[in-house]
């Protein structure tokens, strides 16, 4: 936990660092621009931008491809590309300002800094679920995203409304982590409302204009659109224009150009024209591991934290959706920050890229990647259900109706699943692992935006003795990733059958 009142530190802040120019490719990139090649042809990626730089000084950015193939606009490392998920680290950025302010209180339940809707507790108590959990995805909230197509027919609803219909904790505050677009979304709320302004508003003016991103906006900048890489599909159609209930999370725009200077202000190496908008304190505070995701990944607030990536300290994050894979990675002990945009959804070909930028500028990491490469995939070990067996029955509860479910575990994993009344044999997808039990079933949820798209109904649910309770998420979208509608989550909870039939079953909605 971090101070709730930091010291107000906003004293110009300007190394006059040399830029290099973007056409100009240091040898070093050799390799990395024969991969970039070799994948934009392997997966028809419409463009890649990329931009490195070390120790202060941007080395090398520059673009491939086209940000728009029907009107054929060449890309450049001032194109702007939807970001996804690197939107949170923004997000991020602009709420420790009201930290730093004293607006904002990191140890203060979050719902102090909500409106009339507030989040409900199925597990724990809502008054436990911090700002800080929010921002390290530890507050219980389950999976949740929202793509509003311009096509769709229908709009974004409200915060209030989506906090009223979703804003649910499944799992204990503190008890894990989750990721959650939905807590971010929450964190844009708390923006807007001590920051006295819209979110695309004040991000603007406390964040994208003092550190000079003129190529930065929530959502496609007025006056730039031309400027603006269009999403494309798998099948490489233009995907239409789409935003979310949680812009916080995800609505964020930005070129090459902007993401490393914005990456070289969190390194404390801030170039030419920017402001200190955060104190060292700050900016050392949100890259501490605070919450554990996975082996040897942590959370800081709102950056991914890997602690050892071929020798590196890493403080990250990726994004991902439909036209969109983007990276954004800084490595403190050499002072160096790597940027992949693409404007297509191929996380494979982007992890590939920021490797090799990567093993371009970081001393002894190339030699440790090409071993890593050359050994073959690790074989993933068969799951043990053997402390899950026997029979199950409990429900899941949307904000609009319940059903009732009844799952068989055997040593294959599930069989004979009954949800609402609709019978399945044994689902095609399940698994077993890291203490989450994952199942996927047809479903038969009636709330309103759930019916809008066919969907499945995916379980995530965590043992707690006899009981697994979790989330079970409406997840709608082609295969394909030509368009994803929603995970849209409820709350799961199931009890072994022989504790339930000497013991009261808890009724729906109740913890």
């Amino acid at each position: 936990m971090i101070p709730n009142h930091l010291p107000m530190r906003f004293a110009l802040c300007v190394l006059l660092l040399p830029v290099a120019a973007s056409a100009q490719m240091p040898p070093e990139f050799a390799a990395a621009r024969r991969v970039i090649d070799s994948l934009m042809t392997a997966h028809r990626l419409p463009s890649v931008s990329v931009a490195v730089a070390r120790d202060g000084r941007v080395v090398w950015e520059q673009a491939f491809g086209l940000a728009d193939r029907e009107k054929s606009v060449a890309a450049t490392p001032h194109t702007a590309y939807s970001l996804a998920s690197i939107s949170k680290p923004f997000t991020a950025t602009g709420l420790m300002k009201l930290v730093e302010r004293g607006r904002v209180r990191l140890d203060r339940p979050v719902n102090e800094y909500l409106g009339a809707a507030k989040l409900r507790a199925f597990e724990g108590k809502a008054t436990q679920a911090t700002v800080q959990h929010v921002l390290t995805h530890t507050a219980g909230l389950p999976l949740h995203y929202q793509f509003f197509y311009r096509d769709a027919g229908y709009g974004v609803p409200t915060t209030d409304e989506t906090i009223r219909r979703f804003g649910i904790l499944t799992y204990r505050p503190g008890g894990g982590y989750q990721y959650s677009n939905l807590g971010f979304g929450l964190l844009d709320y708390v923006i807007r409302r001590q920051g006295g302004t819209t979110y695309g508003d004040y991000m603007r003016r406390e964040v994208f204009d003092p550190l000079g991103m003129t190529h930065t906006s929530v959502g496609p900048r007025p006056g730039l659109e031309a400027e603006t890489a269009v999403r494309y599909s798998n099948d490489d159609q233009p995907i239409p224009y789409y935003t979310f209930d949680h812009p916080g999370a995800s609505e964020v725009y930005a070129s090459a150009h902007d993401l490393v200077r914005f990456g070289l202000f969190h390194l404390g190496q801030a170039v030419e024209g920017q402001q200190a908008i955060l104190t060292p304190e700050t900016r050392a505070a949100m890259q501490r591991d605070v919450a554990v995701e996975g082996p040897g990944s942590t959370r800081g607030l709102g950056w991914a934290i890997r602690s050892d990536e071929f020798g590196y300290r890493r403080i990250s994050h990726t994004g991902g959706m439909p036209g969109v894979t983007t990276m954004l990675a800084l490595y403190p002990q050499a002072n160096a920050v790597v940027v992949v945009l693409l404007n297509k959804s191929v996380p494979p070909a982007m992890a590939r890229i920021a490797q090799e930028l990567a093993a371009a500028v970081l001393p002894g990491y190339e030699g440790q990647l090409r071993e890593t490469l050359a050994r073959p995939a690790a074989v993933p070990a068969a799951a043990d259900w053997t402390s899950l067996m026997g029979q199950w029955r409990g429900y899941v509860r949307s904000y609009a109706d319940s059903v009732a479910v009844r799952v068989t575990i055997d040593a294959s994993g599930p069989r004979d699943v009954r949800i609402g009344g609709v019978s399945v044999e044994r689902p095609a997808t399940t698994s077993w692992s890291n203490g989450l039990f994952a199942m996927s079933t047809p479903s038969p949820l009636a709330a309103p935006d759930i019916k809008r798209q066919p969907h499945v109904l995916s379980f995530a649910l965590r043992p707690r003795g006899d009981t697994l309770s979790g989330y079970a998420a409406a997840v709608s979208g082609l295969p394909d990733a030509t368009r994803q509608y929603f995970a849209l989550s409820s709350y799961a909870r199931l009890v072994k059958e022989r504790v339930a039939r000497t013991s009261t079953l808890p009724r729906p909605g109740q913890p």
